[in-house]
């Protein structure tokens, strides 16, 4: 019997910063679409800075001005500090520090860099320089989609009031389908979802009735990506911690050209107010203090055994 995480480590500020050390800081994670000039966003609070260079290539910085810490903006094919001007070029050498004269002090300073690699007009970021760039079976399990035909066409973001383990839990399992997703409910058979676990990453698959617009593949990678694919388009999801008891999820909606699937948006965005509703219940119950630990289903929550596991791998290192 494989018991859940404690309920501490859903709101414990001591674990929180554990985990964006030991997880967030060292583990590959999509950004967003790849851009035309640049990109930024933010990876459990750490800003970041992708920019596309003059042969193509990408390169990616901690969105931090080397002065006084001010966010950054791409400019006149420049990177530019807003705040007091100083420029750096696109490779994150410092180009002018406004004002400062022939001063040595400033002469070596650049960007702090971080990893970046492209997959199928996704930007993936790693603040871990070291790590190599590798997704493995996730990668090939997606070659029968034409991923790259697909266009952005939608955005939106959520902010809940819950762990980002809580929502990657509701995430990871079918269990809850028939009681929290109503409308879903109709358009699958519940009895025979299932989630295949592999190394980091799960695959969701219910028997689908036929013109569902959510028909496709699911897929869960490690830490907080979900990525729904189907024949003219997907969902790119995204779980980005706020702090111990806030989660911001992010959608992106890509369709082929010519495609616009608002009825797959409508199911995407009300299946998220659903989940969201039932995760910010839980976190409420899980920070009260009469609830500890509970057990997994060996049939409907081996996605969960795999999260909690890699997670609490990552805090015992």
């Amino acid at each position: 019997m494989t018991e859940t995480l404690p309920a501490r480590w859903y709101w414990d500020d001591e674990i929180f910063e554990r985990e964006r050390q030991a997880i967030f800081r060292h583990e590959w994670q999509v950004l967003g679409a790849s851009p035309e000039t640049c990109l930024k966003g933010d990876i459990a609070g750490w800003p970041v800075l992708v920019v596309r260079q003059r042969d193509g290539s990408l390169r990616g910085y901690h969105d931090v001005c080397r002065h006084r810490a001010s966010p950054l903006e791409c400019k006149g094919g420049l990177v530019v500090c807003p705040y007091h001007g100083w420029t750096y070029e696109l490779d994150g050498t410092l180009k002018r520090p406004r004002d400062f004269g022939n001063d040595a002090g400033v002469a070596d300073v650049a960007l702090h860099p971080i990893a970046v690699a492209e997959w199928r007009g996704l930007v993936w970021v790693n603040l871990d320089r070291s790590a190599p760039f590798d997704l493995g079976d996730f990668a090939t399990v997606c070659d029968e989609f034409d991923m790259e035909s697909f266009r952005v066409v939608g955005e939106s973001s959520h902010v809940l009031r819950c762990n980002w383990k809580t929502y990657a839990d509701n995430y990871g399992e079918g269990y809850h389908i028939p009681f929290i997703h109503p409308e879903l409910n109709k358009q699958l058979d519940a009895r025979e979802y299932r989630v295949d676990v592999f190394d980091r990453w799960t695959r969701h698959s219910a028997p689908m009735r036929d013109g569902s617009p959510a028909a496709g593949m699911w897929l869960w990678r490690y830490p907080n990506l979900a990525l729904n694919v189907y024949p003219d388009g997907m969902n790119v999801e995204r779980f980005t911690p706020v702090d111990a008891r806030t989660t911001r999820i992010d959608y992106t909606f890509w369709f082929r050209a010519g495609v616009a699937d608002d009825a797959a948006m409508k199911l995407s965005n009300d299946l998220l107010g659903e989940d969201a509703a039932i995760c910010e219940l839980v976190q409420r119950n899980l920070e009260a203090g009469i609830y500890d630990t509970g057990v997994l289903s060996p049939r409907h929550e081996e996605g969960l055994a795999l999260l909690h596991r890699l997670v609490r791998e990552a805090i015992s290192r």
